[in-house]
């Protein structure tokens, strides 16, 4: 129990002070690299060039694991609880939840009890504006995924994908 309290506090708390430190900074390229450059060792693996916006909730950011050249835009929520991998040279837009785990439902009622498993994004994967990614998810490489999508089954490679929840609108 003290091993998690310290962990948070190294990892979780300095992640939260980062970002709170450089809010009132512009999401220009340069202040993105630069919070990209001091989270980036915080989380479960990070490649090169890491981008962040403000606002960003990355919860267990342990089990995030992130690629060469990925940007996550401002007020993006990250729940790795379950693990999340990013593969390189991919894109989360504005406004995104990404939940690798999910309340169960018993007797008819919503419970604190969870479930957790991997989300996956693959290389070249753009998430455009307010898209939801559930649970357990695999989004292949080049898809791209249309705003306000709720992403719920596994996307085909170089697909794009729309809607609620998201289908499959043509090949790229």
């Amino acid at each position: 129990m003290a091993r998690k309290i310290l962990n948070f506090i190294l990892r979780d708390g300095l992640i939260h002070l980062i970002q709170l430190l450089t809010a009132l900074l512009p999401n220009s390229y340069i202040t993105t690299r630069i919070r990209g450059m001091l989270i980036g060792p915080l989380l479960g693996s990070c490649g090169k060039n890491f981008r962040i916006a403000s606002g960003v909730i990355l919860n267990c950011p342990g089990r995030l694991h992130l690629g060469d050249n990925v940007y996550i835009a401002h007020n993006v929520w990250i729940n790795a609880v379950g693990t999340i991998i990013i593969d390189s040279n991919s894109i989360i837009g504005p406004m995104c939840v990404l939940a690798s785990s999910k309340h169960l439902y018993e007797n008819h009622q919503a419970t604190h009890k969870g479930a957790f498993s991997p989300i996956r994004i693959g290389k070249g994967v753009w998430l455009a504006s307010h898209v939801i990614v559930t649970d357990g998810v695999t989004i292949g490489d080049g898809a791209l995924v249309g705003a306000g999508a709720v992403v719920t089954h596994d996307v085909k490679c170089r697909y794009m994908v729309g809607g609620v929840p998201a289908r499959r609108i043509k090949r790229l």
